[in-house]
């Protein structure tokens, strides 16, 4: 992932236009109750792979969508494809198909740029067996590389690409703004009508496409509940945005009720750390997964949303030992984003924003379009598009059944806006209910607010509660995060060493030897003496 300044330079009359409405449009509005409804998605698959049909079949049928909405393209399975395949066989394809439906109305504007005018489709699903990325191609002869910041850079995702398909002429190097970036209101509201919402429906296989649509339909029916797990990368300088928005889904995980547990050291979090019942993943920045994500018996709950931060992290979807959005989907992720190329850090998807949607009750593939900030780029969007992990929020007597610890933490929290008091009360529930996953949340938040003696009595309190020895081995480590906070490493390696022999039975504490690794390295080895 590699920073930059935020300046660009845009080469001609389409691309002019299309960041004067990006700027009128990026107006925050508030959100009113108008989803994304199944009559406004258009779902492709290749005719060319059964499997593609097969599964552009199933997810029209589950979600409602007219079979008249079901399209076959033929074109290539290869994940990398060239800009004329790209156009031959699926741009223009799609755009005859969208003209013919009468599914958008064409015009232009004032300035002879023809494009749509009117979409009745507002989103593309794309199923497995659809191309994944456009590779670079040589620039056209006599233009400049410097006539325009990351001119050079025209390979793009094919799902990018495609929510310009409509307009015509636009600059293929380097990216064009959305109009649709941090905005707060519903897609079918938005003024910008030349933007279609493109996200894929892809994995490793198909049974795991299968998987990500029974698992966000069935999680919608009482919402996503789980922990928070936030790994900062703490690499500083012009890296330090990225920890800023990871910093920011603290705050709001926090206040929204979630039960969040934050990594704030500069290495990621270590391997086969006790990541139990996560429901939301936000990290950076590693190449390929690692930490808990290489314990075989790890599983993220039904339904959860996990993202890694990396500049190529959707390069490939077919092999969850490279890279993070195959590896994510592997482990049991029902959403995740990604990038097919380097997006630059600050051109890849905003998570705060992302975040902050998702609570709002928006689909996936609008919170996904309002936390990414340019178009004919390197971003996409992985899982059901129609997905609302946080449709479902409320608590009632009836649905406490299921992840009752949750929801009453959500419910507790709610009552009180105010953050001082919602912590105070937050201890007297974990007083009350005797619930290790209240206490840790108790000590989370302590933490946070630089309270390292009730973080700790929390933390040891949670542990006591506790019946599973990875959620006891958590609340160790969590420990060791207060001494290492702290500056303390002999603390931290008193702590780890204890909790070395009392679990050394279970996968997890390979997470013990990975600190202890990082806090105490071995010594180096003794180097020969020639002769």
């Amino acid at each position: 992932m590699t920073p930059y300044a935020f300046t660009f330079k845009l080469k001609n009359m389409t691309s002019c236009l299309l960041l004067i409405l990006f700027t009128l449009l990026n107006l925050t509005l508030k959100a009113s109750a108008s989803p994304l409804l199944p009559g406004q998605v258009a779902v492709v698959y290749n005719s060319n792979v059964p499997e593609s049909q097969e599964l552009a079949e199933l997810y029209a049928l589950l979600r409602n969508i007219p079979p008249t909405q079901i399209v076959g393209i033929p074109t290539t399975e290869k994940a990398t494809i060239d800009r004329a395949t790209f156009e031959s066989q699926i741009r223009q394809p799609l755009a005859k198909k969208f003209t013919k439906e009468k599914w958008w109305t064409m015009g232009k504007d004032q300035n002879g740029v023809r494009l749509p005018i009117a979409s009745r489709i507002k989103c593309i699903a794309l199923m497995k067996g659809m191309p994944l990325r456009i590779s670079r191609s040589p620039l056209p002869e006599g233009e400049s590389k410097d006539t325009r910041q990351f001119n050079e850079n025209n390979e793009a995702a094919v799902d990018s690409e495609l929510s310009l398909m409509g307009v015509h002429g636009y600059h293929l190097g380097g990216f064009i703004p959305n109009p649709y970036f941090n905005q707060d209101i519903p897609a079918v509201q938005s003024p910008a009508s030349y933007l279609i919402m493109v996200g894929r429906l892809d994995a490793k296989n198909y049974d795991q496409c299968k998987r990500i649509i029974l698992d966000s339909i069935d999680t919608e029916k009482e919402g996503l509940w789980g922990r928070t797990y936030l790994d900062f990368s703490k690499k500083g300088g012009a890296f330090a945005i990225g920890d800023q928005w990871i910093d920011e889904i603290a705050k709001a995980s926090i206040a929204a009720g979630h039960p969040t547990i934050t990594d704030r050291m500069s290495d990621t979090f270590v391997t086969n750390y006790p990541m139990t019942d996560c429901a939301l993943y936000f990290g950076w920045y590693a190449f390929h997964r690692n930490g808990p994500f290489l314990n075989e018996d790890f599983k993220f709950k039904k339904g959860a949303v996990a993202v890694h931060l990396h500049s190529l992290s959707a390069a490939q979807l077919l092999n969850p030992a490279q890279n993070w959005s195959a590896a994510l989907l592997d482990r049991g992720a029902a959403a995740t984003l990604g990038n097919t190329w380097e997006p630059y850090l600050q051109l890849s998807h905003h998570f705060q924003i992302f975040y902050d949607r998702l609570l709002k009750g928006y689909s996936l593939i609008e919170a996904g379009y309002m936390s990414m900030n340019v178009l004919s780029w390197q971003n996409i969007v992985i899982g059901d598009p129609l997905y609302q992990p946080f449709k479902n929020t409320s608590v009632t007597k009836d649905n406490l059944a299921k992840d009752r610890e949750y929801k009453l933490i959500r419910y507790a929290q709610s009552k009180f806006p105010d953050s001082q008091t919602r912590h105070q009360e937050l201890l007297k529930v974990a007083d009350k209910t005797k619930n290790g996953t209240v206490y840790e949340m108790a000590g989370f938040r302590s933490l946070e607010l630089g309270n390292y003696q009730a973080a700790t009595q929390a933390f040891t309190q949670a542990k006591s509660l506790f019946s599973a020895p990875a959620d006891q081995l958590r609340q160790d480590l969590n420990l060791v995060e207060i001494q290492r906070r702290q500056k303390n490493t002999q603390g931290a390696l008193k702590i780890l060493k204890k909790a070395q022999h009392e679990f050394k039975d279970i996968p997890e504490a390979q997470s013990i030897a990975g600190l202890l690794t990082i806090l105490a390295p071995p010594a180096p080895p003794a180097t020969r003496k020639s002769k």
